[in-house]
């Protein structure tokens, strides 16, 4: 059944204020057929992020539209420092090749750039930076090596689909064109959604997954 709007504005809003992660964050929420979208303001880049992802993965919800802004307001934090600790918080990441990602940052807006292995590499980069104090957002240009990929790549995905409990109601295909993977067909929640993409990326020799899928609530 159907969650009327006001309902799922009500759910979103709790869970988003159960988040400790979330501090002392002031957000709103708007709910317009099952689409929600995230008004105010935010400490940090991280806290956007994580408000989405709530918001996401509160049942009824079809999409998400993040028009959070990050603050205080007016508060800066000079280039050079958000630079140096986000290199820092690189060098700490074990997940993450010593010297294969690099940093530039312009008014706060940091761009990551290099090359890495695997996706789940790439990931980690990001997710290093995103706590670092005075980011505002992030361009991801890290791009992963290209590795042979298999014929069959797209029957492993598929395969690894049907494998997933989470996945056991969804319907979804995967199909390949070079080191591509798409997703398409129907899932019944988020976290369905991301199962499927990380399913997708753990393939070998994928460099890129375009996710079609839609939610069916």
């Amino acid at each position: 059944m159907k969650k009327p709007d006001k309902i799922l504005e009500s759910e979103v809003l709790d869970l988003l204020d159960w988040d400790l992660l979330l501090g002392s964050s002031s957000i709103h929420a708007k709910a317009e057929d099952g689409v929600v979208t995230l008004t105010g303001v935010v400490y940090t880049y991280e806290e956007l992020l994580l408000a989405e992802d709530d918001a996401r993965n509160v049942s009824g919800v079809k999409e998400v539209h993040n028009k959070l802004l990050v603050g205080p307001l007016g508060e800066a934090v000079a280039d050079t420092y958000i630079a140096a600790a986000c290199t820092a918080a690189l060098e700490a990441t074990r997940a993450v090749p010593k010297g294969s990602v690099s940093v530039q940052v312009n008014h706060g807006w940091v761009t990551l750039s290099g090359r890495v292995r695997n996706h789940f590499q790439r990931m980690a980069a990001k997710l290093a930076v995103r706590p670092v104090h005075g980011v505002w957002g992030i361009t991801d240009e890290v791009v992963i090596s290209t590795d042979l990929i298999p014929g069959d790549v797209a029957d492993r995905v598929n395969k690894a689909l049907k494998r997933s409990a989470l996945l056991e109601d969804a319907s979804v295909a995967a199909s390949n064109v070079g080191s591509t993977i798409y997703l398409d067909g129907t899932v019944g929640c988020y976290a369905a959604k991301r199962k499927a993409e990380a399913a997708a990326w753990n393939a070998p020799g994928v460099t890129n997954v375009v996710d079609r899928t839609t939610i069916i609530v």
